[in-house]
């Protein structure tokens, strides 16, 4: 009777150090998983059926091992595509703050080594391990779709759901696990509409310029101060011109040249389309420009020269003066005018009015 008592009781020891110690060996094993941490997926769309890119970050508490995987799972609904190492980066920064992230090698199929391989099933990806390691507490991320650019650019990217709904992604990373709830919602855009209204400015200083008396013996410059002219060139008024039209504007000038009130068959020769310098004792009208002020505004020939001038409008035709190809805040032209004429130049008041018109290119 002892005996048995004795057995009994050893037999029972036994099976409550079994107990004891199988419960141990779990708990040990239990000590080592965790749950992922600062967990986010930042998607590109949220709509709909609408294709999206994924940016998912974690932070490993316990850190991947030699073959472990990392994996992504997403609910029924989702489309994952032709996903594969073109389309995922994998990516881990050196801390658990998710920054400076140093990429890694992804082949599709097994790992190979430093080689991380790519595997994808209808609802899930999984990044396995082969020789590379990702130590604890550090923050991975993960890029699916067309921003996974680090070996090649992304081709393929993961459909959302089709209609409206709250999503779980499962995640596991080595013996960590954790999950990452998104919202789809029927539409993530919000359109707007603004108008800038077009504008044009056009403002000519003076419209009226003297040359006063003429002579064979001297070249004379028009004034808008002094009614007997200018011996010197000299600044006789200014255009200025300002548009927010996107090709700019172009600003013309048409009239006769000096023709006398007395008999409209006496002019002073215009110095036509070839500029030229002031030549006294030949007769010559016309006039020359600079510009200051504008953006992307050139003056066209013949009046775009330093020292020489030139005229080619008629009464009926226009000349172009100058040309701004985009949006310009005030361009402003300053004119200079010449006069001079022949011995023989007919006698008589001349008079000519040139009319400037400035036309934005909306």
């Amino acid at each position: 009777m002892f005996k048995k008592n004795f057995l009994t009781s050893f037999v029972s020891f036994l099976v409550i150090l079994g107990i004891v110690v199988g419960a141990s060996i779990t708990h040990v094993e239990l000590a080592f998983a965790a749950a992922l941490t600062t967990l986010s997926d930042t998607q590109s769309s949220v709509k709909v059926s609408n294709l999206s890119d994924h940016t998912i970050q974690f932070v490993t508490p316990s850190g991947i091992s030699a073959t472990q995987s990392v994996s992504i799972t997403f609910p029924v609904g989702w489309n994952l595509g032709g996903l594969g190492a073109t389309s995922t980066d994998f990516a881990t920064s050196t801390s658990a703050s998710c920054s400076g992230f140093s990429d890694a090698l992804l082949i599709n199929g097994a790992a190979s080594g430093l080689n991380w391989g790519v595997a994808t099933t209808s609802q899930s990806i999984t990044i396995t391990s082969g020789t590379a390691v990702v130590p604890a507490n550090r923050c991975v991320q993960i890029r699916l779709g067309s921003n996974a650019i680090f070996q090649a650019s992304g081709t393929s990217q993961i459909t959302n759901p089709s209609s409206a709904t709250s999503s779980i992604l499962t995640l596991a990373a080595g013996a960590d696990s954790g999950q990452i709830t998104v919202n789809i919602i029927t539409d993530d855009t919000v359109a707007m509409t603004g108008t800038v209204n077009q504008s044009l400015s056009f403002v000519i200083s003076t419209s009226t310029i003297y040359f006063g008396t003429l002579g064979s013996a001297g070249v004379k410059f028009a004034s808008s101060t002094n009614p007997l002219g200018d011996t010197t060139s000299t600044i006789a008024h200014t255009l200025a011109v300002g548009t927010n039209a996107p090709s700019g504007f172009t600003l013309s000038v048409r009239g006769q040249t000096l023709t006398s009130l007395q008999n409209a068959s006496n002019t002073i020769d215009a110095i036509g389309v070839s500029a030229a310098s002031s030549t006294a004792g030949t007769e010559q009208f016309g006039f020359r420009a600079t510009e200051s002020g504008g953006t992307n505004v050139t003056v066209s020939p013949p009046y775009s020269f330093s020292t020489s001038y030139g005229y080619s409008a008629t009464a009926t035709t226009s000349a172009t003066l100058a040309v701004g190809t985009g949006s310009t805040p005030v361009s402003t032209l300053s004119l200079r005018y010449v006069t001079n004429i022949a011995a023989i130049t007919e006698a008589g008041t001349y008079a000519a009015n040139l009319i400037y018109v400035a036309t934005a290119n909306f």
